[in-house]
Protein backbone atom coordinates (compact mmCIF):
# COMPACT_ATOMS: atom_id res chain seq x y z
CA UNK A 1 0.00 0.00 0.00
CA UNK A 2 3.14 2.20 0.55
CA UNK A 3 4.53 2.03 -2.76
CA UNK A 4 1.07 2.81 -4.43
CA UNK A 5 0.81 5.88 -1.86
CA UNK A 6 4.18 6.58 -3.25
CA UNK A 7 3.87 6.04 -6.52
CA UNK A 8 0.62 7.97 -6.67
CA UNK A 9 2.24 10.96 -4.57
CA UNK A 10 4.95 10.98 -7.56
CA UNK A 11 2.88 11.26 -10.41
CA UNK A 12 0.62 13.96 -8.69
CA UNK A 13 3.89 16.16 -7.98
CA UNK A 14 4.84 15.65 -12.28
CA UNK A 15 8.02 13.62 -11.16
CA UNK A 16 6.85 10.42 -12.64
CA UNK A 17 5.07 9.49 -15.88
CA UNK A 18 2.29 7.61 -16.16
CA UNK A 19 3.15 6.49 -19.69
CA UNK A 20 5.99 5.15 -18.33
CA UNK A 21 4.86 3.17 -15.19
CA UNK A 22 2.19 1.61 -17.10
CA UNK A 23 5.10 0.69 -20.11
CA UNK A 24 6.96 -1.34 -17.35
CA UNK A 25 4.05 -3.47 -16.80
CA UNK A 26 4.18 -6.37 -18.53
CA UNK A 27 1.40 -6.85 -20.71
CA UNK A 28 -0.25 -10.09 -20.63
CA UNK A 29 -3.28 -11.45 -22.58
CA UNK A 30 -6.56 -12.11 -21.27
CA UNK A 31 -8.01 -15.02 -20.55
CA UNK A 32 -9.69 -16.19 -23.67
CA UNK A 33 -13.86 -15.91 -23.53
CA UNK A 34 -16.66 -17.56 -25.11
CA UNK A 35 -17.43 -13.84 -26.61
CA UNK A 36 -15.32 -10.97 -26.90
CA UNK A 37 -17.61 -7.38 -25.92
CA UNK A 38 -17.40 -5.27 -29.07
CA UNK A 39 -16.72 -1.47 -28.38
CA UNK A 40 -19.17 1.14 -28.66
CA UNK A 41 -19.10 5.09 -28.53
CA UNK A 42 -22.19 6.75 -27.60
CA UNK A 43 -22.14 11.13 -27.40
CA UNK A 44 -24.87 12.66 -26.30
CA UNK A 45 -25.30 16.63 -26.26
CA UNK A 46 -29.01 16.78 -24.75
CA UNK A 47 -28.85 14.62 -21.62
CA UNK A 48 -27.05 17.47 -19.69
CA UNK A 49 -27.36 20.89 -19.72
CA UNK A 50 -23.58 21.74 -19.47
CA UNK A 51 -21.51 18.93 -20.86
CA UNK A 52 -21.48 16.78 -23.28
CA UNK A 53 -21.87 13.20 -22.34
CA UNK A 54 -19.71 10.21 -23.91
CA UNK A 55 -20.54 6.92 -23.18
CA UNK A 56 -17.67 4.12 -23.66
CA UNK A 57 -18.63 0.45 -23.50
CA UNK A 58 -15.63 -1.89 -23.85
CA UNK A 59 -14.38 -4.56 -22.87
CA UNK A 60 -12.29 -3.99 -19.65
CA UNK A 61 -8.48 -4.15 -19.75
CA UNK A 62 -5.47 -2.59 -17.66
CA UNK A 63 -4.84 1.16 -18.89
CA UNK A 64 -8.40 1.40 -20.57
CA UNK A 65 -9.96 4.11 -18.26
CA UNK A 66 -6.45 5.84 -18.90
CA UNK A 67 -6.35 5.75 -22.47
CA UNK A 68 -9.67 7.34 -22.58
CA UNK A 69 -9.10 10.41 -20.36
CA UNK A 70 -5.98 10.31 -21.66
CA UNK A 71 -7.30 11.06 -25.22
CA UNK A 72 -10.35 13.28 -24.15
CA UNK A 73 -7.48 15.94 -22.45
CA UNK A 74 -5.23 15.48 -25.36
CA UNK A 75 -8.14 16.90 -28.10
CA UNK A 76 -8.40 20.03 -25.33
CA UNK A 77 -10.90 18.58 -23.45
CA UNK A 78 -12.19 18.76 -19.69
CA UNK A 79 -13.76 15.71 -17.93
CA UNK A 80 -16.72 17.69 -15.33
CA UNK A 81 -17.67 13.90 -14.04
CA UNK A 82 -17.20 10.14 -14.88
CA UNK A 83 -19.02 7.70 -13.86
CA UNK A 84 -17.45 4.11 -14.02
CA UNK A 85 -19.07 0.66 -13.77
CA UNK A 86 -17.91 -2.52 -14.54
CA UNK A 87 -19.78 -5.94 -15.00
CA UNK A 88 -17.38 -8.88 -15.27
CA UNK A 89 -14.92 -8.05 -18.42
CA UNK A 90 -17.23 -5.09 -19.51
CA UNK A 91 -16.80 -1.63 -18.86
CA UNK A 92 -19.29 1.09 -18.69
CA UNK A 93 -17.38 4.48 -18.63
CA UNK A 94 -19.50 7.87 -18.94
CA UNK A 95 -18.16 11.22 -19.24
CA UNK A 96 -19.10 14.32 -18.90
CA UNK A 97 -16.51 16.54 -20.76
CA UNK A 98 -16.65 20.05 -21.86
CA UNK A 99 -14.35 22.34 -23.73
CA UNK A 100 -13.66 25.90 -22.56
CA UNK A 101 -16.19 25.73 -20.13
CA UNK A 102 -19.05 24.71 -22.96
CA UNK A 103 -20.56 22.13 -24.54
CA UNK A 104 -18.68 20.15 -27.47
CA UNK A 105 -19.16 21.67 -30.77
CA UNK A 106 -20.30 19.31 -33.30
CA UNK A 107 -16.48 19.46 -34.81
CA UNK A 108 -15.19 18.63 -31.46
CA UNK A 109 -17.58 15.58 -31.27
CA UNK A 110 -16.69 14.41 -34.65
CA UNK A 111 -12.81 14.69 -33.91
CA UNK A 112 -13.08 13.57 -30.61
CA UNK A 113 -15.16 10.34 -31.71
CA UNK A 114 -12.90 9.74 -34.30
CA UNK A 115 -9.61 9.44 -31.65
CA UNK A 116 -11.67 7.58 -29.15
CA UNK A 117 -12.43 4.92 -31.82
CA UNK A 118 -8.49 4.10 -32.43
CA UNK A 119 -8.16 3.70 -28.32
CA UNK A 120 -11.02 1.56 -28.25
CA UNK A 121 -9.29 -0.80 -30.79
CA UNK A 122 -6.22 -1.28 -28.68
Amino acid sequence: MERLKSTVEQVVLGRADVNQLLGRRPRVPPPSRKASIDATLHIDDKASQSATLIQVVAEDRPGLLYDIASTISSKGCSIDVVLIDTEAHKAIDVFYVTAAGQKLSETKQVDLAQALTVVLKK
